[in-house]
């Protein structure tokens, strides 16, 4: 479950689960959780109520009491039903979390031009980190992300290609 990615039911945000902790004094199971857009806020809330207000792609939506006993025995508990990864387009999903997850560095590319007119600085620097690249001050990020991605995209292929 850590570093899971869950969905807001009403806005689809993308959540990142940080780790499980208790909240004091009583010890309720709580979840930790950073947001994947906007200020990247870290919250913690209890997991009876993350599981009413997030869910995890291909998993079950819909808590019956059955569900919340377990929910509140484990700290957090959803029943998959399917493995459907499409169950919300790619324009719901942030463009970070797009860009992290494309295969290939010409995916990468293409949805760094998408994106071009909505990036920050936090955005790009995060983009940067996942390429273990740095932007220095005063240097524009998005041209430095654009021209190592068509470097590095000159020498993608597949491993067995090249033997």
């Amino acid at each position: 479950m850590l570093q899971d990615i869950y969905y807001s039911r009403k806005s689809n945000k993308a959540v990142q689960v940080i780790s499980q902790c208790r909240i004091l004094p009583d010890g309720t199971k709580a979840i930790c959780f950073q947001e994947l857009s906007g200020d990247y806020e870290v919250f913690v809330m209890a997991a009876e109520h993350f599981a009413r207000i997030f869910y995890k792609r291909g998993q079950y939506e819909h808590f019956d009491e059955d569900d919340q006993k377990k929910i509140n025995q484990s700290g957090l508990h959803q029943k998959r039903i399917c493995q459907n990864e499409n169950t919300q387009s790619e324009e719901e999903v942030p463009g970070i979390i797009r860009f992290l997850d494309a295969e290939t560095y010409k995916e990468k590319i293409k949805i760094l031009e998408e994106m071009k007119d909505e990036l920050d600085d936090r955005t790009l620097n995060n983009m940067a980190v996942s390429l273990d690249l740095s932007i220095e001050d005063g240097v524009d990020g998005y041209s430095l992300l654009m021209s190592e991605l068509r470097i590095r995209s000159r020498f993608e292929g597949k491993r067995g290609e090249r033997l």
